[in-house]
Order: C-alpha cells, then sequence, then structure tokens
C-alpha cells in the first residue's frame, strides 16, 4: 500500500474517511490541513501517520517546506491526493517538485479549463455549447451577436458556480463588459436540466463504479436566486447517458480518481456536455453513494489506490438519494423537529453544511433516500415546503 499526502482531510465533509480507509488498507497517511488536530474527528487522527496544522498551507513555499520535512521523516510519498477541487493543482505541483506520480500541475490547469475541456469533448465527438475567452468586449460582442442572448460568463477554471452569471439584456452585457473578465468565458444559456455521469476510475482508467444525479435546476440559479436547491441520484443511468458519458470520460484518460461529468439533458433525448471535474462530487455525496448502494465508497478508493484487481467488484444501486437543502431564516411548513417522524426511515441523516457550500447548498442538508423516485421526491418536497402566510391565502 503506498505512502499517502492527503491535502485538507476536513475539507470537504466526509474528507477524513477517505484517509481512514487507506489507513485501513494499511497504508502510511500523512496529512496538512487548515484547522487544528482538535477539530479533525477521533478516528481521523488516529488514521493519521502525522497531521500538520497549517494555517497558511496556502501559501506554496510553505506548504512544500512541511512536505519535505514529512518526506525527511517518514520517507517518500507515493501519492499526493485531496479529492476536493481547491487543492487540486497544487496536488499537481507538489507531483512536479517532487517528481510523484500522478497529474502534473499543467495537466490539472488543462484539465480544470472550460476551453480545454470543450476541445476534449469536441475531440471525443461529444457536443458541448460553444465558448470563447472574454478577451475584448468587441469578441463578446461579435459571440452575442451570433448566438444571441442570454449569456453566460464564467471563469475558465472554477466551480459551484462561482462567479458565473448571466446576461440576459444588451444592457445586462454593457455592465458585464465593463468589469475585469479575462479569466471568464462567455457561452450561450442552455435552459436545460443538468445531470452528471459520476464514479471511480482504477490505474488503467476503467471504470469500477459509476452512478448518475439529477438536479432541480443549475448551480448558478440556486446560488443567485438564495433557492432552495435539491439533486438525486438515479438508480438506472439512462443508457444514451451512459454511453456519451464513458465516451467524454475517456477522452481525458484519468487514472485512479474520482470523476464527475456534468451534462445538459436536451428534450429530446440527447446530452450536451457541460464540464468535467476530476474529483468526487461536491458536498456530501459521497455519503449519498454510500446510501444509495449500501456500500463503502472510501474502502473502493483506497483498494484502487492499492492496485487491488478489481475486475470481480460489483454493485447495485438498491435506493435513490436526496440532498434537499434548507436555508437559515427561511420559514418552512415542517420544523425540523417535525421531520423524522414525518419522514421515517427515508430521512437518512441531517447535517450542518460548511459556510463555503452554504451559498450553493443551503445552510443544513437532509439527506434522504427511498427504492421509489417519486416517493423520495415527496420527500424532497416535505423539507422545502415553504410556510404560507395566512394573508397570503385566497380567501
Amino acid at each position: 500500500m503506498p505512502r499517502i499526502l492527503y491535502l485538507s482531510p476536513a475539507f470537504p465533509p466526509s474528507s477524513h474517511l477517505f484517509c481512514v480507509a487507506a489507513h485501513a488498507r494499511g497504508a502510511s497517511v500523512l496529512a496538512i490541513g487548515d484547522v487544528p488536530a482538535s477539530v479533525l474527528p477521533p478516528q481521523a487522527l488516529r488514521a493519521l501517520d502525522q497531521y500538520v496544522f497549517e494555517p497558511c498551507m496556502g501559501d506554496y513555499d510553505v506548504l512544500l517546506g512541511i512536505v519535505t520535512s514529512m518526506i525527511a521523516r517518514h520517507g517518500p510519498i507515493d501519492v499526493v491526493e485531496s479529492n476536493g477541487e481547491h487543492w487540486l493543482e497544487v496536488e499537481g505541483r507538489l507531483r512536479d517538485d517532487l517528481g510523484i506520480v500522478g497529474p502534473k500541475a499543467q495537466d490539472v490547469r488543462r484539465l480544470r479549463s472550460k476551453l480545454a475541456m470543450a476541445e476534449a469533448f469536441d475531440a471525443a465527438g461529444v457536443p458541448s455549447p460553444p465558448g470563447i475567452r472574454c478577451a475584448s468586449p468587441e469578441a463578446v460582442r461579435a459571440f452575442a451577436a451570433k448566438y444571441g442572448l442570454p449569456l453566460v460568463f464564467k471563469p475558465d477554471s472554477g466551480s459551484g458556480a462561482m462567479s458565473t452569471f448571466r446576461v440576459s439584456t444588451p444592457t445586462q452585457l454593457e455592465a458585464a463588459l465593463a468589469q475585469r473578465l479575462e479569466d471568464h468565458v462567455v457561452q450561450p444559456f442552455v435552459d436545460a436540466r443538468i445531470v452528471t455521469f459520476d464514479g471511480l476510475v482504477d490505474r488503467t482508467g476503467r471504470v469500477v463504479f459509476c452512478t448518475s444525479h439529477a438536479y432541480d435546476r443549475g448551480i448558478m440559479e440556486v446560488r443567485s436566486g438564495a433557492l432552495d436547491g435539491f439533486y438525486y441520484s438515479l438508480r438506472e443511468i439512462p443508457p444514451a447517458l451512459e454511453q456519451i458519458g464513458r465516451r467524454a470520460l475517456a477522452a481525458f484518460q484519468l487514472r485512479q480518481r474520482f470523476f464527475h461529468l456534468e451534462f445538459f439533458a436536451c428534450t429530446d433525448g440527447s446530452y450536451v456536455a457541460l464540464e468535467m471535474n476530476m474529483r468526487p462530487p461536491g458536498g456530501f455525496t459521497t455519503d449519498m453513494l454510500n446510501d444509495a448502494c449500501d456500500f463503502d465508497v472510501y474502502a473502493l478508493w483506497a483498494a484502487v489506490l492499492a492496485g487491488d484487481p478489481l475486475e470481480g467488484f460489483t454493485y447495485e444501486r438498491k435506493f435513490h438519494t436526496a440532498h434537499a437543502g434548507r436555508r437559515r431564516g427561511r420559514a418552512y411548513l415542517h420544523p425540523a423537529a417535525a421531520l423524522p417522524e414525518l419522514l421515517g426511515e427515508t430521512l437518512v441523516r441531517v447535517n450542518p453544511i460548511p459556510a463555503a457550500f452554504a451559498s450553493t447548498m443551503g445552510d443544513t442538508a437532509y439527506l434522504l433516500r427511498h427504492r421509489q423516485l417519486q416517493a423520495l421526491l415527496d420527500a424532497i418536497a416535505v423539507v422545502q415546503q415553504p410556510l404560507v402566510q395566512a394573508s397570503a391565502v385566497p380567501a
């Protein structure tokens, strides 16, 4: 089993469970995080051979110095991981500087670039929206003239719809062009439901696990409107989605990694690629994978890192699972204390959402599961049904 350096075991939520799973397989796990050790669950601390709290771990020179000291103490590091979007490029830089196998910094930058993603999709014969870099106001105006409004502006490298917005009128377009948006790309707005193709590939690039999730609306809309978003897993992946998902995935040549591909589901049954992420789906989705299949995705990841032969590994998507968010300060028909009795076994757990995710996921996550999709959707409605004021009810 390799010696693993894990960045940020406290965030995203449940990240420490990757460390626990790797330790259980006999790996030596070293970790660096920007929270004190006292914040980590006891099982995480027991799984780590060394944990360094460094509030300035975003300073690469500081981080590299810590890692160099760890290597001097424990020996060479075989794997660098974080399973989080924020640290992907840092992982690559450490691999470059320390000669560690895996995606290098240049590879990560290419894999995170929206424009480079579009080139990979195109090479694989996977449709994706046209887009250009916001190099000049003139170029964007010409793009708008060709494709019309609305348009979406988004960072070329980013996730979670951060700094992403829609312009729907000429006035809004000119206001956007007055900003400094050189790091943004612009694409036509696609009015379609977003679905995913998620999973894990082994060291040969073979998919050892996959699933799909459907979103009620785009993350950009949830963020901008402070909406109560939800998403849910599918027990059966539509064949056309899995086919195009596998074709798109192959274009990126991932090895020993999670993947999170997003597509627009068009009304004619076709799919248009939105983006690819070389990490697990965010939030508490890894826990939802376990709830859906009654297995341990963290242990599966550790088995992939160990190079275990997994040709005989099987799984079943037994349940639909869902994340239903609530926002602090918003009035709901059913108080939180009443939900366990109302939902019964469909309510799996209730988790506070870290502040970094709150704008896209709400302040509290209600994780649900049921074998029947309609029953799951009914449960989501129970969680999110707003309190209707008496004055708003027609006489």
